[in-house]
């Protein structure tokens, strides 16, 4: 199946959609596991099984300094900058200079115009590398490398049953996630993952802890575990 990519970087600090002119090749999505290894007398190496971490997402971009070539993308939205590369550069600095988190939005869309998939995650922009070889007419390569943020609102230190020692609780913007669910007439993994999970990547993750090999196979009534 060949899907059409845009990417946009949302900057809710100053208000300001940027497009990348030309989508990259691929993207690399990197989760990774808290887990906390030990050594023990007898059994050795144990280890203790924690939560999920942040993901991590890197791609290279290209960057053209002549933006009236075939491949460059038109704009998504009508508010989205489209610009040469000096813009792009300047902003990946703002974005680390002003330690922001930033909206990154990925749609594909299939030939016939449905989108599918569509992806918004929060992330900060943890390091980029920009290369510039001589002879390409402006054109720069940049490596970006992406982690996913979480907007804890407050943090409070609590003691911890009556002890001296203490605990951090923490809000969350984002919304709890339910134990289970119920499937209903009309639902999808991807819907469900969206609705309940806030974020509809997360549907492969619902599969995998409910044993689903085949998501069209989703039967009314099923309970499904979110967490």
């Amino acid at each position: 199946m060949v899907f059409i990519y845009t990417y946009l970087l949302k900057y809710e600090h100053k208000q300001e959609i940027y497009q990348l002119p030309i989508p990259p090749e691929k993207m690399i999505t990197k989760s990774y596991n808290t887990n906390k290894k030990y050594e023990t007398i007898g059994m050795g190496e144990i280890n203790i099984i924690k939560g999920i971490g942040l993901r991590e997402i890197f791609m290279t971009i290209m960057l053209p300094n002549d933006l009236s070539l075939p491949f460059v993308q038109p704009k998504y939205v009508p508010n989205a900058i489209i610009g040469k590369p000096i813009v792009y550069l300047g902003k990946f600095r703002e974005f680390k200079a002003d330690k922001k988190p930033i909206q990154l939005l990925i749609t594909r869309i299939l030939p016939n115009g449905e989108e599918i998939f569509k992806g918004n995650l929060t992330v900060t922009l943890e390091e980029y590398t920009v290369y510039e070889n001589a002879g390409e007419e402006g054109d720069f390569l940049v490596d970006l490398t992406f982690k996913e943020y979480i907007n804890i609102k407050e943090k409070n230190l609590t003691p911890a049953n009556g002890t001296n020692n203490y605990v951090v609780n923490t809000n969350r913007t984002s919304k709890d996630k339910p134990k289970t669910y119920v499937v209903k007439s009309g639902d999808t993994l991807w819907k469900i993952a969206k609705r309940e999970l806030n974020d509809e990547t997360k549907y492969k993750y619902i599969m995998d802890i409910n044993n689903i090999s085949n998501p069209k196979n989703l039967k009314v009534g099923t309970v499904l575990k979110l967490a």
